[in-house]
C-alpha cells in the first residue's frame, strides 16, 4: 500500500481545459457545476481528494510502465469527467490524463482504455476521440447513466438485467 503524491497541475492540462481546473483548484465552481459532479455539498477538502486521487492514478501508470508488473489506483475509474467540466461524482479524468501522461512522457506508442463499469465511460470516450494512438473500448449496461452516450472506439452495450454468462461473452468480444 502507497499513499500517493499529489497530481501536478501540468499534469491535469494533458486531458483538462485550464479554465476548469484553475476555477477547481480555486474553489470557484459555481453550483451548477458542482450538482452536475455529484459532490455536494461541496468542501475543501475535496480538492486535496482529487489531486491526490488523479497522483495514485498517474503513480500507478508510472509505475506498472517502469516495473513490467501491475498496478491499481483504489479510488480511480472517474471516466464521466469531460474536458471542461465534471460528471457523475467525476472531477477529472483519472483514465485520460494517465493516456495522454504515457503517450507524451513515458514511451507509449499506443494505449487502450478497456473500460468495464456498469457505466458507458463517456468522459474518456470524448476526451481521447481525437487522439488516434488511442482506443477507447467501453462494455456497459445499454440503458443506465449517461442516458446520451458518447461515442467510444468501441461501444459494448449490454441490455439490463444479462447474466455472467451473456457480459462474459461481451468481455470476450470486445478483448
Amino acid at each position: 500500500m502507497h499513499r500517493p503524491e499529489p497530481i501536478d497541475r501540468e499534469l491535469l492540462l494533458l486531458a483538462h481545459d485550464a479554465d476548469f481546473v484553475d476555477r477547481f483548484l480555486a474553489g470557484d465552481l459555481t453550483d451548477k457545476e458542482e450538482k452536475r459532479i455529484g459532490l455536494t455539498p461541496w468542501t475543501p477538502s475535496m480538492i486535496q481528494r482529487t489531486l491526490v486521487l488523479m497522483g495514485g492514478a498517474v503513480e500507478a501508470t508510472e509505475h506498472a510502465l517502469s516495473h513490467g508488473g501491475v498496478a491499481g489506483n483504489m479510488a480511480g475509474g472517474t471516466h464521466h469527467a469531460h474536458r471542461a467540466f465534471g460528471s457523475g461524482y467525476c472531477v477529472f479524468n483519472d483514465l485520460a490524463v494517465c493516456a495522454r501522461h504515457a503517450l507524451e512522457h513515458l514511451g507509449v506508442e499506443r494505449v487502450a482504455v478497456v473500460d468495464l463499469d456498469v457505466h458507458q465511460g463517456d468522459g474518456t470516450a470524448t476526451i481521447l476521440a481525437d487522439e488516434p494512438r488511442a482506443c477507447t473500448i467501453s462494455v456497459h449496461c445499454s440503458t443506465n447513466f449517461p442516458f446520451r452516450k458518447s461515442q467510444s472506439d468501441h461501444d459494448f452495450p449490454v441490455p439490463p438485467g444479462s447474466g455472467d454468462e451473456v457480459y462474459l461473452s461481451t468481455v470476450r468480444e470486445a478483448l
